[in-house]
């Protein structure tokens, strides 16, 4: 039981990509910042404007998956500005250290 309580979080991470209407993308930056589950954003070149990278807790009872989604359509796309998005879900990672 203790060991159970000790456990860190698991996150599902997730890559967004976004349309954002000209000469606005900072200003959609900053506004991102603020949803605690952002813990990256990128103005990129190319088709998309901005990049997003969010760390969703997995919970018992919602699919990871699921609060994504909910993340991406009830905070993300809810910013002003915000065009599209295209949200791609990690199912396996590695991250290098240092």
């Amino acid at each position: 039981m203790a060991d159970q309580m000790n456990r860190l979080p698991v996150f599902q991470k997730a890559f967004i990509l976004l349309k954002v209407s000209p000469g606005h993308e900072e200003e959609v930056i900053d506004n991102l910042m603020k949803v605690p589950e952002v813990v990256e954003a990128h103005i990129i070149p190319g088709d998309w404007d901005v990049m997003v990278v969010l760390n969703a807790q997995k919970e018992v009872l919602v699919p990871s998956d699921e609060k994504v989604y909910r993340l991406v359509m009830n905070k993300v796309q809810k910013v002003k500005y915000v065009e599209d998005t295209n949200t791609m879900v990690s199912q396996f990672s590695r991250i290098k250290q240092g």
